[in-house]
C-alpha cells in the first residue's frame, strides 16, 4: 500500500498544477492523494443512450456509475473524517475529528474570526453534499448502481492537516473529473445535471483552498482529465473493487 501511496502522490501532483499545491502536499506528509469528483445525472438511465460524439461510444448508464463510484469515494472519505450516519454503499462512522480539533488547527487559527467558527459547520455541509450526490446518483441509476469498492484513507485521516490538504484536493481534482466527464455525454437532462453538480463541487474547491490561504479562483479556466487519468490517480486509497468497477474502468477512455 505505501508503494501505490508513493506514486500515486506523484501522478495526483500532476493533476493539481502549481509548487504552492505541490507543497501543501509535502508539507502534510499525505502519502495518498484521491482524485475523485461528481458525476452526470437526472432521471431514468436510458440503455441505448450514448454519450459524447459517435467516435466516443460511451454509453450514459457508464459516465454514471463513474460519477457514482467517484461520489462513493469522496462521502465516504468525509464520513470517516468527520463521522455520520452515511447512506447506501457509505458505512456509518465515528469521527476522526471533533469540532475542536477542526477549530484549532493551525490553517483555521491563522485565519481567525467567521472562517474558523463556522469550518467545522461548512465542512459538515460538504460531507452532506457528497452523501446526497451518492443518493441521487443511486435513484437516477437504480438497479443499474455498480457498488462501492473498499477504500484505506490512513494517509488522509493522520492529522487534520492531512485531512484538509486530501478534501483540498479531492474537491479541485473532482473539478477536472466533471470536466473531463461531460464530453462524454449526450442526454441534455444529464448534461444540465452533470453541470448543477459540477458547480457545487467547484465551490467546495474555492472553500478548501480558501482554508488553505490560497485563491479561490486560481485559473482562469480549468482542466478536464480523463476517467483513466481519475482512476489511476485515485488508486492509492482503494483497497479492492467490486468487478463490475473494474470492468467498468476497463471500459472507460
Amino acid at each position: 500500500m505505501n508503494g501505490a501511496n508513493g506514486r500515486l502522490a506523484s501522478s495526483s501532483e500532476s493533476l493539481v498544477t502549481g509548487e504552492t499545491r505541490r507543497s501543501f502536499l509535502k508539507k502534510a506528509g499525505v502519502g495518498g492523494i484521491a482524485v475523485v469528483g461528481g458525476g452526470t445525472l437526472l432521471g431514468a438511465v436510458a440503455g441505448s443512450a450514448r454519450a459524447g460524439n459517435a467516435g466516443d461510444n460511451v454509453p450514459d448508464v457508464d459516465v454514471l456509475n463513474y460519477a457514482l463510484t467517484l461520489e462513493y469515494l469522496e462521502a465516504a472519505f468525509y464520513t470517516q473524517g468527520l463521522g455520520g450516519n452515511g447512506t447506501i454503499g457509505v458505512s456509518s462512522s465515528s469521527a476522526r475529528f471533533s469540532e475542536s480539533d477542526i477549530y484549532n488547527n493551525h490553517l483555521l487559527t491563522e485565519i481567525g474570526g467567521r472562517v474558523q467558527r463556522l469550518a467545522y459547520g461548512h465542512l459538515i455541509e460538504i460531507r452532506n453534499h457528497e452523501i446526497a450526490h451518492v443518493d441521487f446518483l443511486r435513484t437516477a441509476l437504480g438497479s443499474a448502481a455498480v457498488r462501492p469498492c473498499t477504500y484505506d484513507f490512513s494517509s488522509g485521516l493522520s492529522s487534520v492537516t492531512a485531512f484538509f490538504t486530501v478534501a483540498r484536493v479531492l474537491e479541485n481534482t473532482g473539478v477536472m473529473a466533471y470536466d473531463g466527464a461531460i464530453r462524454y455525454i449526450d442526454s441534455g437532462d444529464y448534461l444540465q445535471a452533470g453541470a448543477q453538480i459540477a458547480t457545487i463541487e467547484a465551490r467546495h474547491a474555492s472553500y478548501l483552498n480558501v482554508l488553505h490561504h490560497e485563491s479561490p479562483f486560481p485559473d482562469p479556466f480549468d482542466t478536464g482529465k480523463k476517467p483513466s487519468e481519475i482512476f489511476a490517480a485515485a488508486k492509492g486509497f482503494l483497497v479492492s473493487c467490486p468487478p463490475e468497477v473494474v470492468a467498468l474502468f476497463g471500459r472507460l477512455p
